[in-house]
Order: C-alpha cells, then structure tokens, then sequence
C-alpha cells in the first residue's frame, strides 16, 4: 500500500510539472546575443517551461529565409532592428537553449504586415511590391497603417494565404521548433475584407450572395487556412505542436471571423492560447468557467497581462490570475510579456509554479 501511495505522489507531482508555463518575448528583445541570452536565463531561473519567441513581427524575419532549403519560396527581410546581418536570433536560440524542459516555439504574426513607421520596412517588402494585397474597408478604402496595430494583407486574397503559407512552412522546414505560434490570424475588424481581389474570389465561391454569406464566407478564408497550414506543417514535422493566440471572448472573436472553438473541436489546432488580458480576477474567473462548458480546457492555454501602467498592477494580483488557471484546470498559463515583466520588476514577485 506504502509502494502504491508513494507512486500517485510521483503520478501527480510529474502531471503538475507538466502544466504549461509559458512566455511570449517580442522580437526586439532578441535582436543581440547578448539579450537572447539573458531571455533564456531569466526564463529557467523563473521555472518557465515554454518560450513563444516572436520570429516575425510584420512581414520580416528574425531567422534566416531559405536557410537550407529553399523549397517553399520566402523572401522576407531581416527585422530592422538586428544590427548584424550575419546575426540568426532563432538559431542562436535553439543553439543556447541547454534546458530539455524549455520548449522554444516560434511565434509569428500571421496578416498584420506593418507597424506604424513604414520607414523601417524594408523597400522590397510586401507592403510596398504587392499593395493590391493590402485589405480594404467596405469603401473598398486601403487600410491604413496607422490604425489598429499596422495594415494587414486581406486572408480572402488567394495569393495571400499562398504566399503566407509558404513563409510558415519555409520556417517548419528549416528549423527545428517545438512549435508553431500563431497570432492575428484573422481580419483586423469586421468592416474589412473589401479590396478587389478578395471580392472576385467572394463571386467566384458564393453563387448566392447575401450579409449571411458574406459573414461565412470571411469566416471560411480564416478556417481553411488554418486547416490548410496544420495539415503542412504535420506532413513536415508531425510533432510540432501547432497553437494560436486567440480573442477569448467568442462574440469578439467572431466579429474578426475567428472561429477557434471549431479549430479545436474539429482537430487543426493544437492548443489555443487565450488573449484573457482583464486585470480584474473575478472577470476572468466568470469567462474561464463560461469556457469550461465546451470541455476543452485541455486545449487551452490562458495568456495573463503582465504589463503595468504607472505601477498600477501590482504582481499579486497576477499570480492570484496564474493560482486561478491551475484550479479551473485549464492546460496551463501564457504570460504577455516578458518586456512587460522586466519593465515593470514583476519577475522578483511573481510565484511561477
């Protein structure tokens, strides 16, 4: 009896050390040696077991396109805040990462494709050698890059998702990742999806047209992608775990045609990492029991704010959020993000466990 006791300890202790303990780390703070090294140092010594480093931030790369294989054609730009030109942030990493418990996934901003200083686009980027790509609002108006976070390629464009698809894939092949992050993968809001090519392939699909069908059919653009990029990247590395970071509450994220319970019910996405950003607990308490109902806390991985304004939030607060997660169940938590949490000296009181 002692023999079977003691084995349950061992079972529960090795299945609550498997909870994900995971971090999102911008692009620029891996833009040197130096400062992907103290990433990874500040994240074993805080007991994260997961580290979603951003490898493109809007239609760049903090990795090298076509490293080796040039099968999937990729011809986006080094970030521009990488000083060296030989310097390769994501191979540097995997390279350093001497921790078997910390995975590295690469996250990657999916259709937003600017910030809001064209002048550190590169001149052969996206935005400038294909703006026909660029999506419209229902005034058929180009976006524009100063609103919301940057300009975004339209998914309804069929040489987006081509051209998206093969920059992912590019990346699959070519490194070894733990897993492939996916964030804005959808339209920026519901009044966009207007330019001209995607409204060509609407009639070419739809036979009849209607509000209705409209709504389906962006939703469509952003489902089957997602199917079409979880089957690739299955065919290439069957054990990279395919996740996004998703709008939480689902009325908002269907004004952005973001289906992502259907995702997980239907099998082409691994986990979904929650944008649960409320710094009051008992709201996300409500939300998080709301979401139990579909009986895929599995699957599920809630991203907390870690960022402060003024001081305002203090880390308690965080870790009543992190205590929460584990009681409800879910797979584990997301912190946003490690710029926020060195800015804000979060990492001295934070309970990570």
């Amino acid at each position: 009896m002692k023999q079977i006791i003691i084995v349950l300890i061992v079972l529960i202790s090795i299945s609550l050390n498997a909870e994900i303990r995971a971090m999102w780390v911008p692009i620029w703070e891996i833009t040197t040696p130096e400062k992907a090294n103290n990433v990874i140092d500040d994240l074993n010594k805080n007991n994260i077991n997961q580290l979603l480093v951003q490898i493109r931030y809007r239609g760049d790369a903090a990795y090298t396109p076509n490293k080796v294989s040039n099968f999937y054609k990729n011809n986006e730009k080094q970030y521009h805040a990488i000083k060296d030109s030989l310097f390769d942030p994501l191979d540097y990493i995997l390279t350093i990462n001497n921790n078997p418990e910390l995975e590295i996934h690469a996250w990657f901003t999916t259709f937003v494709i600017t910030g809001h200083k064209l002048e550190n686009l590169h001149p052969e980027h996206v935005y400038f050698t294909k703006p026909e790509w660029v999506t419209c609002d229902f005034s058929q108006d180009k976006m524009d890059f100063q609103s919301y976070m940057g300009a975004y390629l339209d998914p309804g464009i069929p040489q987006v998702q081509e051209y998206t698809k093969n920059v992912i894939l590019d990346l699959v092949t070519n490194y070894k990742v733990d897993g492939i992050h996916l964030d804005y993968i959808r339209y920026p809001d519901s009044h966009y999806g207007f330019s001209e090519l995607a409204l060509e392939a609407y009639k070419r699909d739809v036979k009849f047209q209607d509000a209705d069908a409209w709504k389906k059919w962006k939703e469509d653009q952003i489902t089957n992608f997602m199917k079409d990029i979880y089957s690739n990247i299955k065919k290439i590395t069957p054990d990279v775990q395919v996740t996004a970071a998703v709008i939480s509450n689902l009325d908002e994220a269907e004004r952005y045609s973001q289906n992502w319970i259907k995702w997980l019910q239907e099998g082409y996405l691994d986990r979904a990492y929650l944008m649960e950003y409320s710094t009051s607990t008992s709201t996300i308490k409500k939300h998080l029991t709301f979401l139990s109902n579909y009986d895929l806390n599995e699957k599920i991985v809630v991203g907390l704010r870690c960022w402060s304004t003024a001081y305002k939030y203090p880390a308690y607060k965080i870790n009543e959020k992190m205590k929460l997660v584990n009681k409800k169940n879910f797979k584990g938590f997301a912190l946003f993000s490690y710029t926020g949490i060195r800015e804000s000296e979060y990492f001295k009181s934070l309970k990570i466990k």
